[in-house]
């Protein structure tokens, strides 16, 4: 089974809580809303509608608080909805204080504009010029009617290489609601790792998995309304998880030496390209010392690790490290940091 990835391209972490700033093209690591989805039930949604040039395709929307809390688990986002002819629309959590446009992230050239300063519990129209420059206004930029709120959980199906087609139908049992006009239902799109996915309404309970148009399923599926995976075999028996089951794995140890200034040391880990992060928010979690070492536990998943200090206004590159394994990791400065997979001995 392949590991769930989509394009990623990276983030200006523009959190005004640090004075490193994470650029786009330097880093994979976005800080993955671990607790976004708690605040997101107790969070207002705000409307964000935005007019993309005509080359930009599948625009979507990366957005963040200042204190660097996600409104989404990975880059690049929500993709946008269709509203009117170059105006497409999604719903931020009130707490979102930044926001990037991103779009063409499934090419060789994705784009991108800068971190947009907006105003927090409001909803906000931009406009993205041809050179990804963008500007936020307050009042109704486009009279069409934006559609209502509703909130929505990611399906991941992974079906036999024989269906050309992939779709999910999903309703409410027994009161037989359907979330789609017509049966196959919602077209599921497919990722480089060879998931597909399609998001439903929270207020389902049950659901097929479909393929070809409709002519071989799955048998009725009852499910909560939550992000989950299905497994769907050539006998259309199927899996049926909760968790990412490529992430089932133990934890593992990072360990680090850091500059004798570097205070508080830090570790912001995820995965590479996906975007998965380990913590809530940069600078990510302290680090213990012990034995000589500062060290940390993370998920063993991960793939990439940012050594960081003094609340994260000094760090390392992006480092990329083996998936499975602890870790040790000596930091000489900034720009020097040596990776290793048994403990070095230390002059």
């Amino acid at each position: 089974m392949k590991k769930i990835t989509a394009i990623l391209t990276a983030l200006l972490l523009g959190v005004s809580a640090m004075s490193a700033t994470v650029l786009a093209e330097e880093t994979e690591g976005l800080p993955e809303a671990a607790e976004t989805v708690e605040e997101t039930e107790s969070a207002e949604m705000v409307s964000v509608v935005v007019q993309v040039p005509d080359d930009w395709a599948s625009p979507c929307v990366w957005a963040w608080a200042d204190d660097g809390t996600n409104a989404f688990e990975s880059w690049p986002g929500e993709e946008m909805e269709l509203l009117d002819d170059g105006w497409y629309y999604t719903y931020v959590p009130d707490y979102v204080q930044n926001i990037i446009i991103s779009a063409n992230n499934d090419t060789d050239t994705p784009v991108q504009t800068e971190g947009l300063v907006v105003e927090a519990d409001t909803a906000v129209w931009i406009s993205v010029a041809e050179d990804a420059s963008a500007e936020a206004f307050y009042k109704v930029q486009n009279s069409a009617e934006i559609p209502e709120y509703v909130e929505t959980f990611i399906v991941h199906a992974y079906v036999p290489l024989s269906w050309e087609t992939v779709n999910m139908w999903a309703w409410s049992a027994p009161d037989g609601t359907n979330a789609f006009e017509a049966w196959p239902g919602e077209s599921m799109e497919e990722g480089e790792d060879g998931w597909f996915t399609a998001k439903a309404p929270t207020w389902v309970n049950s659901l097929i998995i479909n393929g070809n148009e409709g002519s071989v399923q799955t048998e009725d599926i009852t499910i909560e309304g939550q992000e989950l995976w299905i497994t769907v075999y050539k006998d259309l028996t199927y899996e049926l998880a909760y968790e990412d089951p490529e992430k089932d794995v133990e934890n593992i140890t990072v360990y680090a030496q850091v500059p004798e200034d570097w205070e508080s040391p830090c570790c912001w880990a995820w995965s590479a390209p996906d975007g998965t992060n380990a913590f809530t928010s940069w600078p990510g979690e302290a680090m213990t010392e012990e034995d000589g070492w500062y060290a940390i536990e993370v998920p063993g998943w991960i793939n990439s690790v940012i050594i960081n200090g003094n609340e994260g206004s000094v760090q390392t590159s992006d480092l990329s490290v083996d998936t499975g394994v602890d870790v040790w990791v000596i930091v000489t400065d900034a720009e020097n940091a040596e990776v290793y997979y048994e403990e070095p001995v230390v002059e």
